[in-house]
């Protein structure tokens, strides 16, 4: 039985194509378009001073000796500045199906193949030549903060709707123009960070872990256009596209970490703060314009976006106010991010019925993405090849 819904899924594939582009926004009623696409970006964390730094953090260890580094009755004192690098790779499939002529579904899970985080630091002790403050400093970042940390797995799963307010859509070829509203959430599937466990020995594998996702829940809600007319036999379109990103407030495991609360004694840390923790994701804004035509008709589109990003303070509520501010903001580096980016996408087109090569309509899209301000993010450069076709499914 599966196996001939499978055939009567490929015949349907095969015989019955419709010829839509990918950059429209919807595709018409009862026709299938399924995306996948391969996307690898990397880049280092700016800050919220515009360099290559997450923050910088004035330690002062207090007198005491501590069971875990062995410290005798000195202090510690300087400054010490973090750096970030993330490296990774992601396969992202998208589904989308027409309800209607006005209504359009939209699955995206992403998978993220490879996901590794490099962190370095730079200690700046306030005495010349401190071998011996250095080595300790280093036993307790090494302890806390590998330098090289990898994961993979799914990521946040999104799921929505897109619906035409007025107007006639691109793929139609019968207007000049469209708008759209649209509604996702995105669910947060990857894996959270686990509970610290208290420990005496050895290296929780709470410190190993680097996550994927920010752990809530997102609501995004969207507006969004376009202009186009139809030239030489070739099209020219102008999209537009606004959405705003709520986030819920939800209970994470609490991250452990070292600096911020001036102590090394992570048990006393996990006590101190809590091992869970209320956090709510900034509200965020998010813009697009983009101009896309024909260089050859039916054959090869060319497409520019220029992308804009703008997220509110995030929120942090645990047993320590302290580290509830650190976290939201500190010398250097801040929750709140700006990024300003450029991408040009390059389809190609197998569409027409009359035209196209093989039974299996398809667009093969080849872009990338080069950020032009960013702010508490990655800077990340990506490139991206992704495949695309369509069915109709009575």
């Amino acid at each position: 039985m599966i196996k001939n819904r499978i055939l009567i899924c490929l015949l349907l594939l095969i015989m019955i194509p419709c010829a839509v582009c990918q950059s429209y926004f919807t595709v018409p009623q009862n026709v299938w378009r399924v995306s996948i696409s391969s996307k690898s970006m990397s880049g280092d964390w700016i800050g919220d001073n515009g360099l290559r730094e997450v923050g910088k953090e004035e330690v002062a260890l207090l007198n005491h000796t501590d069971r875990f580094f062995e410290m005798d009755s000195s202090t510690i004192q300087g400054t010490l500045t973090e750096s970030r690098f993330r490296n990774a790779e992601t396969i992202t499939s998208i589904f989308e199906y027409g309800f209607s002529e006005k209504s359009t579904f939209r699955l995206e899970i992403p998978y993220w193949t490879k996901y590794y985080e490099n962190e370095s630091w730079k200690w700046a002790s306030e005495i010349e030549n401190d071998t011996e403050f250095d080595t300790i400093l280093d036993k307790i970042l090494d302890y806390y903060h590998p330098k090289s940390r990898y994961s993979s797995g799914f990521g946040d799963i999104s799921i929505g709707m897109k619906f035409l307010l007025f107007g006639v859509p691109a793929w139609s070829a019968n207007g000049v123009y469209s708008a759209y509203a649209g509604f996702t959430v995105q669910i947060p599937s990857s894996r959270p960070l686990s509970q610290y466990k208290f420990t005496n020995e050895g290296r929780p594998s709470q410190f190993e872990e680097v996550t994927m996702g920010s752990g809530t829940t997102l609501w995004k809600f969207a507006l969004f256009g376009e202009f186009y007319k139809k030239t030489l036999e070739r099209l020219f379109t102008i999209n537009w596209f606004t959405e705003l990103i709520f986030s819920s407030r939800e209970v994470l495991n609490t991250p452990v970490f070292f600096p911020g609360l001036q102590e090394t004694n992570p048990d006393s840390l996990a006590e101190r703060i809590g091992l869970t923790y209320f956090y709510k994701k900034g509200t965020g804004v998010r813009g697009e314009l983009s101009g896309a035509f024909d260089l050859w008709p039916k054959r090869i589109t060319l497409k520019g976006t220029q992308s804009w990003y703008y997220k509110n303070q995030d929120q942090f509520i645990s047993k320590d106010i302290d580290w509830d501010n650190r976290m939201s903001s500190n010398d250097g580096y801040d929750t709140k991010q700006v990024q300003i980016s450029q991408s040009l996408v390059v389809y190609l087109n197998n569409l027409d019925q009359i035209k196209r090569i093989g039974p299996i309509p398809f667009i093969i899209e080849i872009g990338v993405k080069v950020p032009l301000l960013t702010r508490n993010k990655y800077n990340g450069f990506q490139k991206w090849i992704g495949f695309t076709t369509y069915y109709q499914w009575w």
